[in-house]
């Protein structure tokens, strides 16, 4: 898997243009490098999309109703331990382009928010954050529909401290949420985590949940392959 560097997502991939003044000609090939720089960008960010939107369709064959999306060291590429204290802009380049795409996709799908949702589940008490940054990455207000359940105090205070049980405390939290606010149910089997975590891996599977390892190589490429051939129909 190749290691994925220190990046944003699409609008971030093309870069300003040089201040320094060319000659004619110069200018003339700059300009045709920047076109042709932008044609390849273009491209590649259609490519990417494609891949993304075959990937939510196959999801939706496979009756995959809630994507579950862990945040530290999954949405974003760095782990900020719960604690972070800078700026949202500066959060911005270190979201996955994987989960950029992938989410894109899934809020422009006619299903979001009817048969397929989409949740952030984390150990950060951070929810705030995860909000503003999920509205200013993706700018649309289909964001308020992502639901975020974080360690928030009322969150930890159902917890049992006996037992720790990963994820399923804040997908029990999220399950009952869409049953009771929007009236849509979901079954341990139509839920697919997404997390970087092996013991919360291991927990969810054991709940009956469909579950992927993220690791730093993840792509669009490896989450197809896992979509179309690896994940079982319900």
């Amino acid at each position: 898997m190749s290691q994925i560097a220190k990046k944003s997502f699409s609008t971030k991939l093309i870069r300003s243009r040089s201040s320094i003044t060319f000659g004619k000609k110069e200018k003339a090939n700059q300009q045709m490098d920047t076109n042709s720089k932008h044609l390849s960008t273009a491209k590649y960010i259609s490519n990417q999309r494609e891949k993304a939107r075959e990937i939510v369709s196959c999801l939706q064959r496979k009756n995959i109703k809630l994507i579950a999306i862990d945040f530290d060291n999954t949405f974003l590429s760095i782990h900020t331990s719960g604690f972070y204290q800078g700026t949202v802009d500066n959060l911005i380049e270190y979201i996955r382009s994987t989960f950029y795409y992938f989410i894109q996709e899934i809020l422009n799908s006619p299903a979001f928010g009817q048969t397929l949702h989409v949740c952030i589940v984390t150990f950060s008490s951070q929810e705030q954050l995860i909000r503003k940054l999920l509205q200013l990455a993706f700018k649309t207000p289909k964001t308020e529909r992502i639901i975020i359940r974080g360690n928030t105090p009322k969150l930890i205070s159902n917890m049992n401290d006996e037992d720790f049980l990963g994820k399923q405390f804040h997908l029990s939290s999220v399950i009952t949420e869409l049953a009771t606010q929007r009236k849509k149910t979901i079954k341990p089997h139509e839920i697919l985590l997404l997390d970087d975590d092996v013991q919360n891996i291991l927990i969810a599977e054991k709940f009956g949940h469909k579950v992927l390892e993220i690791r730093d190589g993840i792509n669009l490429d490896i989450l197809k392959e896992f979509t179309f051939n690896v994940l079982p129909k319900c």
